[in-house]
C-alpha cells in the first residue's frame, strides 16, 4: 500500500491533481456504520465494505468524504 510523507504529497500535486491518500486506523471498538455516522460532511460521504458471495463479513471497509464527483 501507498502512503505519501508530505513531501511526496507536495512533489507529487505538481505533476497532477489526483493524489490518493489513506490512513489505516485500528478500531476494535468501532463499526464501520459507526465510523460512517461521525462523519461531519455527510452529503458527500461515503462508506464502501468488501464482501465475498453474501455470506461473509466485510474484510476492508473504506470510508470516503469530499469526493470530486458523484454517480447516481
Amino acid at each position: 500500500m501507498y502512503s505519501p510523507t508530505r513531501k511526496e504529497f507536495l512533489n507529487l500535486s505538481t505533476q497532477g491533481n489526483l493524489i490518493p491518500v489513506y490512513r489505516e486506523i485500528l478500531a476494535d471498538m468501532e463499526t464501520p456504520v459507526s465510523a460512517f455516522c461521525k462523519i461531519d460532511d455527510k452529503q458527500s460521504a461515503f462508506l464502501l465494505e468488501s464482501i465475498t458471495g453474501g455470506e461473509k463479513w466485510a474484510r476492508y471497509s473504506f470510508l470516503g468524504v469530499g469526493s470530486g464527483r458523484a454517480f447516481r
